[in-house]
């Protein structure tokens, strides 16, 4: 039994701490210190801690050495205890250093890696945010829709965040049909060579039916998701269940996208926001918004 007053409290209020540690400024190392502090609180922060993944992509071998122990003590972890994978929601591929190339081949090599991603394969929720982030270029983007089409995020992928990355290969969004809501911060698309994505990329794929569209500084690939790019027989996205729009006013590639989409959003945009910044919030916690429909 635990002792007073900890024992006395509800499960909900327990629940309420945690909601509130996880919200300080550093909440990984403030959670994981609350949950060896008492039992009572290790299930809750636990749910917090796991989830997001977060792998870590670079080219130095120093990196390497680093994240290959990283991946150990992930794997070993999960190895343990499975459970923790039903736990994870959202995975990051975080490319911290500013180089010219990512090299997601590595990584996705790695035995570990693929260790761990067997065991959120057999999670009873399996991931469905996916998060990359990077001030380089994708140095093979079509290996890494290969990969895409063969992970769990094929079937399960419903939020996508791209944020400051290059060579982002347009085929992302059709080999994950259950997309809904996709963000994109200063990307730019992979200009392939004659036929270089693989027809079984480019077509007989059902298109992904977004819901929330969030684009700023990434007009060269909003462009080929609302038409058909070069070697395609369609678009790659459904825009036709479009409910919630964001950009960018000042920028002029952004604004030209715009009347496309309005036009194939006609009947279910219920929200449009034209502002620099996607994420401005104003003192209550609500979006502020130029324009709303």
């Amino acid at each position: 039994m635990l002792n007073p007053p900890l024992s006395l409290l509800s499960d909900y209020l327990l629940s309420y701490i945690v909601d509130h540690v996880a919200e300080l400024p550093s909440p990984k190392l403030d959670l994981y210190n609350l949950s060896i502090t008492d039992r009572a609180f290790t299930r809750s922060c636990q749910a917090y801690i796991f989830k997001d993944l977060r792998f870590e992509l670079d080219n130095s071998y120093r990196y390497m050495d680093n994240m290959s122990r990283k991946l150990t003590k992930m794997r070993n972890i999960l190895n343990d205890e499975p459970s923790f994978a039903n736990r994870v929601r959202t995975v990051r591929f975080d490319a911290g250093s500013r180089g010219k190339y990512c090299d997601f081949k590595w990584l996705f090599n790695n035995p570990n890696f693929i260790t761990i991603i067997q065991h959120l394969t057999k999670s009873l929720m399996p991931p469905h945010k996916l998060h990359l982030t990077g001030y380089c270029r994708i140095e093979d983007p079509i290996f890494v829709v290969e990969w895409l089409t063969k992970s769990f995020f094929s079937q399960t992928l419903t939020v996508l965040n791209l944020t400051n990355f290059m060579d982002v290969p347009t085929t992302i969004f059709l080999v994950c049909p259950n997309l809904r809501e996709v963000s994109l911060n200063n990307v730019e698309v992979f200009e392939p060579k004659d036929d270089e994505y693989p027809a079984s990329q480019r077509s007989g794929r059902e298109l992904p039916a977004l819901e929330y569209m969030a684009y700023r500084h990434s007009g060269s690939l909003v462009e080929q998701m609302i038409t058909p790019p070069p070697g395609f027989s369609s678009a790659v996205v459904d825009w036709s269940k479009l409910r919630v729009l964001k950009l960018c006013p000042v920028e002029k590639k952004g604004m030209v996208c715009l009347q496309p989409i309005l036009n194939a959003a006609c009947n279910t945009l219920e929200e449009l926001y034209l502002s620099y910044d996607q994420a401005t919030k104003m003192p209550d916690g609500k979006i502020r918004s130029f324009l709303s429909m």
